[in-house]
């Protein structure tokens, strides 16, 4: 069964204002409202906060292959550093995915060398655009079939998110 409302969150590895988010306000998303089945969460990237940004947001889309995404997305948040200081550095990030368990390292570096999500994360900074969205962290929040969208700007509080949630699981 598919959650009724869905949070669309555009974020950057190295933004510090979706790290806040990430570490204060998502994990009260998640447990009020994912565990319960009302709401689903994804990741979209806007990767402006710098020139390794785009490179963590192609590495993060690659552990996506196997499963491993939400993981890999976590490590970045708890071990980042300042922007485009080389804690992002390919390297790096190549360390970062060996620390997941049972990740493919083969098919991982394959991925990542060959930019496999150029693409789809393009993709994803024309969808911010086609919103305004120009900051990060920035957020749709939609009935999942998409109709009733809300934008949410910046690292709101978890009130913010609740009375938008709340609202609209109430069918207000």
């Amino acid at each position: 069964m598919s959650a009724p409302i869905t949070i669309i969150d555009f974020g950057d590895f190295q933004c510090y204002l979706c790290n806040r988010y990430v570490k204060y306000t998502e994990p009260s998303i998640n447990q009020t409202y994912v565990q319960t089945g009302k709401v689903a969460i994804v990741f979209k990237h806007l990767p402006n906060r710098g020139l390794d940004s785009m490179g963590a947001a192609l590495a993060a889309q690659c552990t996506n292959d196997q499963g491993k995404f939400w993981q890999f997305h976590n490590l970045l948040y708890n071990n980042q550093k300042s922007i485009d200081s080389g804690w992002v550095s390919k390297e790096n990030l190549k360390n970062f995915a060996s620390q997941i368990p049972r990740l493919d390292k083969e098919l991982f570096n394959s991925c990542f060398d060959n930019e496999k999500y150029k693409s789809f994360i393009q993709n994803d900074i024309s969808i911010a655009s086609s919103f305004g969205f120009k900051e990060t962290p920035s957020f749709i929040i939609e009935n999942s079939d998409g109709t009733n969208v809300e934008l949410l700007a910046g690292a709101q509080p978890f009130p913010s998110f609740q009375a938008i949630l709340d609202k609209k699981i109430s069918g207000e």
